[in-house]
This record gives structure tokens, C-alpha cells and sequence, in this order.
């Protein structure tokens, strides 16, 4: 099984991954991983990436006021 601190780390390890992925902080390294499965296209900068997400957020009409 493995000692509890290794069990402790994992468990850790994996709550900061599903943080990290509820949050949308790691939504560039999943972008990067899935635009390597597509070579003919140059993935964005984090930069680049960054915009693209405020424009895509921002273009849809809001409806709240």
C-alpha cells in the first residue's frame, strides 16, 4: 500500500489537481494538451490564450440587468 505520508501526499496531490481544474487555473495546460494532438496548428501563447478566453467570455450578450 505505501506509508500513510505517501497516501497523504497522493490524496493532497490530487485534491490541488481537482482545485486547480474546478477553478479554471489549469485550463492552459489543458488547451496545450489537447492542441498537441493537432501539429498543423500552432497553439496560442499564454497570453494569446488568456485574450481568447476574456473574448469568448465577454461576447455573449448578458442578460442580467
Amino acid at each position: 500500500m505505501g506509508t500513510p505520508w505517501l497516501r497523504l501526499l497522493g490524496a493532497f496531490h490530487n485534491f490541488w489537481r481537482g482545485l486547480r481544474q474546478w477553478s479554471g487555473d489549469s485550463a492552459y495546460e489543458t488547451y496545450l494538451a489537447c492542441a498537441e494532438r493537432r501539429p498543423e496548428q500552432k497553439p496560442l501563447s499564454a497570453a494569446e490564450f488568456y485574450v481568447e478566453q476574456l473574448n469568448r467570455k465577454y461576447s455573449r450578450p448578458n442578460r442580467c440587468c
